[in-house]
């Protein structure tokens, strides 16, 4: 490598870097402005997922046409790049599958899987907020365990909620800071 030449990786990464924290708090922007077009009790992913995940899928099934076609690409290439472009689907899956509602008994809720569950605030037995998963992860006495992520539009509510029905000793020290936080209109960083 030309001795000139060791700023283009930098650079590189930097750029990666930039475009990922302007696309996560462009989404994390449109999770506040989203609550005023909510109903009540209503938990959902932002709009702009199910846009994210469009642009991704485009953009990553098109690197791996455009690899086949004008370059000759390894099957481990194309894979790799068809494997990212179906993950991108998730996120629009994810988009119209994940609807949650809560209310003052408890909450109901959709698996990835599509099934409804429903769960009550008095059976919580552990309440946990996840700052590398960046979800709340709600278990019940029976061993039901809901994961509420903290991308949703409607948390306010969802928290205002659950600090005032959960039993105080299901919520940890550190997670009713967050959610006190959260009920304020102040939810988790996504990034």
């Amino acid at each position: 490598m030309n001795a000139h030449e060791w700023w283009l990786p930098v650079l590189k990464h930097a750029a990666w870097i930039v475009a990922m924290m302007l696309v996560m708090g462009w989404i994390a922007r449109s999770r506040i402005k989203g609550q005023k077009d909510l109903d009540g009790g209503a938990l959902k992913p932002p709009k702009r997922i199910r846009i994210t995940g469009g642009v991704l899928f485009l953009l990553f099934s098109g690197m791996a046409v455009h690899s086949n076609v004008y370059r000759a690409a390894t099957w481990g290439t194309t894979a790799v790049l068809l494997g990212i472009a179906a993950m991108s689907l998730l996120l629009v899956f994810e988009y119209i599958v994940d609807r949650h509602r809560v209310s003052e008994s408890g909450m109901d809720y959709r698996r990835l899987s599509g099934r409804r569950r429903d769960l009550r605030w008095a059976d919580l037995q552990s309440v946990r907020y996840s700052p590398l998963m960046r979800w709340f992860r709600l278990e019940t006495a029976g061993g039901e365990v809901a994961r509420i992520s903290a991308m949703l539009v409607g948390l306010p509510e969802f928290a205002h909620l659950l600090l005032r029905h959960a039993p105080a000793e299901s919520i940890d020290e550190e997670t009713v800071a967050i959610l006190r936080a959260t009920a304020a209109g102040n939810p988790p960083a996504v990034w």
